[in-house]
């Protein structure tokens, strides 16, 4: 059953949740949408400030031309997500809901028109290049970072668009089975996005600078 806004708002920011008080740019709604569908879906509530005060949209038409040109024009692969409507305490609140996609990896197009990757990490929208570098990263996942199998994977991913266990196997020479268990792990730490579709399973380090 769907959570309503209140129990959302109550739960704050993170993984799956985000707040705006206003779309003050389609850019980085394309950027939080994208993020979501990449990682493992969410709610995005417009009207709420950072903190979880209910403010309401000043114009609903304006808020939802703004998403139309974000998921129209500043997505690819183009999302389809649900909009609705609510009104709290005679204030009207969008509720953008993304489900996690099973076309990931989606791009989203920043103001230069280059094509980036985000994920979610914790309560923030973040692109795959900066995640590699970020300093709320574990002990444990920056180490595997500064391993030669995964510098070696990396290298290899930032040429080429996906990777199965297979291949990563033959470039570093280990079992197919350790492969496997490896592109699993750096999938779950979300430092690589796992492509639902096809069999072997491929995985991803796709962005473009």
């Amino acid at each position: 059953m769907d959570k309503s806004i209140i129990q959302l708002i109550k739960e704050g920011e993170g993984l799956t949740i985000e707040f705006k008080r206003s779309i003050d740019s389609p850019f980085k709604i394309a950027k939080t949408i994208v993020s979501f569908a990449n990682t493992s879906g969410g709610s995005l509530l417009i009207g709420v400030a950072d903190h979880g005060a209910i403010m309401g949209v000043q114009s609903e038409l304006r808020e939802l031309q703004k998403l139309e040109k974000a998921l129209v024009k500043l997505i690819e692969p183009e999302l389809v997500v649900q909009i609705k409507t609510e009104n709290l305490d005679s204030k009207k609140v969008l509720r953008v809901t993304v489900n996690e996609s099973e076309d990931k990896p989606h791009h989203a197009l920043n103001e230069k028109g280059e094509r980036i990757i985000y994920i979610r990490v914790k309560d923030k929208s973040m692109p795959i290049p900066r995640l590699l570098l970020y300093n709320g990263a574990d002990t444990e996942t920056e180490k595997l970072l500064a391993t030669r199998h995964v510098k070696t994977l990396i290298t290899y991913l930032k040429e080429t668009d996906s990777v199965t266990a297979k291949v990563f196997s033959k470039i570093i020479n280990i079992s197919e089975k350790r492969a496997e268990r490896m592109l699993q792990d750096l999938a779950a730490r979300q430092i690589l996005l796992k492509l639902s579709k096809g069999k072997p399973e491929s995985f991803s380090l796709k962005w473009t600078e």
